[in-house]
């Protein structure tokens, strides 16, 4: 009786187990990364391609953004990357998006306060 018991538990967690590697189990997710060709934006474009959960990875900024996208890219996940650049392909990288990241934004220069880059990213 406690044989029985016991594969039935065992049977369970790996019936458990293998659901969540099921690619079945994966829900599609597009995530774009908003100033993913700066100094926080390409680190954090690299993550969102290695995250499982992620399906669809659109890398937008002002410029330099289609060499982050073709690097990002060959990265071996699941997530399919594309890079977007400039003011007119905006639009294309939100479209359909479950999770926009923003990391882009202004450096802080020498002798600025926070209030005064807070200011500078608020009017970007």
């Amino acid at each position: 009786m406690r044989s029985a018991r016991v594969l039935a538990q065992t049977w369970k967690a790996v019936s458990e187990s293998a659901a969540k590697f099921s690619t079945r189990a994966a829900k599609e997710r597009k995530v774009a990364v908003l100033g993913a060709a700066g100094g926080i934006g390409q680190p954090l474009s690299l993550l969102m391609k290695m995250n499982p959960q992620v399906s669809q990875l659109s890398l937008y900024d002002v410029a330099g953004t289609r060499g982050v996208g073709a690097d990002v890219s060959h990265i071996n996940s699941r997530a399919q990357a594309k890079g977007f650049e400039g003011p007119d392909q905006l639009a294309e990288a939100l479209k359909g998006c479950d999770l926009v990241i923003i990391p882009a934004g202004v450096p802080r220069k020498p002798g600025m306060t926070r209030d005064d880059l807070f200011k500078v990213k608020k009017a970007a």
